[in-house]
């Protein structure tokens, strides 16, 4: 709760510099200030629960203030929302590397259980492509955060190579996108969808899992303190200490936008985000990156996966030596987006000059 109060203070605070700025036409500064604000309101939302109706509250401010930072840039970040199944949309932005020029190099970017397109601007690693002159595409499929928000219905799937093609879909209609150089990156749970999608969606011709999860039940247990090849009943709900903030998390937020109500119905569902059988169809080149600061468990788990893929394939396990050993290489952002673009320019043999 103090999480809650004491971000959202900060996220008012800035919010109301971002608009002072903009009223005295310094546009930079509004820009910088609303991007820092949709952050601030992006942590104080993060441990509420769905139920809070502050949750969805500050999740449209958080939206609204990178909105008014979109069109602050130039070219401006332009907001999307993708056809999806039954007349659903899925939201996502479109970064431009240019105005001018001809198709670009794009990389979709792809965030994981917890995540907002709007948040894959920095952590993701949109204006780090933009400023190498790549395309960036932050969007989010069907049971993620913002997509969720939007519109409860949405739960999460595994077979993710569906909510991928209609995104794929709206990339290639663009005439600013190289067909043959089109990326996609997927962060923490996204390492188990990125892979996933590459397998049956042949139009990507690279991917990126940071951190490559190609089993997430064993995973999310071992968060929870719990052993996936044990039984459990409906009374497990009552096994949590719920003041653990992330216990508390999974086995709420993220059990209903599993569209579970219970939690055997939620672990059994976990069971269905697994990779195994598909290493050998994935055809396109992968970089799996993991932190060494995740763990000999989920490292390994990521490593034996990568060991049986037969496409072309780099790894990279960050140490902490290296600053940087953080699940998603979340505390070095520089360090993970030069791992990530200096890779994909290899690839794609591109920024060669």
């Amino acid at each position: 709760e103090s999480c809650t109060v004491e971000w959202t203070g900060t996220a008012k605070r800035i919010e109301a510099i971002a608009y002072t700025c903009l009223k005295g036409g310094h546009v930079v500064s509004a820009r910088e200030a609303f991007l820092r604000a949709s952050l601030y309101w992006r942590m104080g939302l993060f441990y509420l629960e769905s139920k809070d109706p502050r949750q969805l509250a500050m999740y449209h401010r958080h939206r609204s203030c990178f909105r008014q930072a979109s069109s602050l840039f130039d070219p401006p970040i332009e907001p999307v929302s993708i056809p999806y199944e039954n007349g659903k949309t899925l939201p996502g932005y479109f970064m431009r590397a240019s105005a001018t020029g001809g198709p670009r190099p794009t990389v979709m970017i792809l965030g994981g259980a917890d995540t907002t397109c709007e948040e894959l601007y920095d952590f993701g690693g949109g204006a780090a492509a933009v400023r190498r002159g790549y395309n960036a595409f932050l969007w989010e499929g069907p049971g993620q955060v913002g997509a969720y928000a939007l519109d409860p219905s949405l739960t999460f799937r595994p077979d993710w190579e569906v909510p991928t093609q209609y995104a794929v879909d709206y990339v290639l209609s663009r005439d600013d996108v190289d067909p043959q150089k089109l990326a996609l990156s997927g962060h923490s749970m996204g390492g188990n969808f990125a892979p996933r999608a590459a397998a049956y969606e042949k139009r990507i011709t690279a991917v990126i899992a940071n951190s490559l999860l190609p089993d997430i039940k064993p995973v999310f247990m071992a968060g929870l303190g719990l052993d996936p090849n044990a039984p459990y009943g409906d009374d497990t709900w009552d096994k949590f200490d719920l003041s653990e903030p992330m216990k508390k998390y999974m086995s709420t937020n993220l059990c209903q936008r599993l569209g579970k109500g219970s939690l055997p119905a939620f672990f059994d569902e976990l069971g269905r985000y697994n990779l195994a059988g598909l290493e050998g169809k994935i055809a396109c080149p992968l970089l799996s990156i993991a932190g060494e600061g995740e763990g000999p468990f989920m490292v390994g788990l990521g490593h034996s996966f990568y060991g049986k893929l037969t496409c072309p394939k780099t790894e990279r396990l960050v140490r902490l030596v290296d600053g940087g050993e953080a699940h998603c290489t979340m505390n070095n952002l520089s360090l993970k987006h030069q791992i990530e673009f200096d890779w994909l320019d290899d690839v794609f043999q591109t920024n060669k000059e």
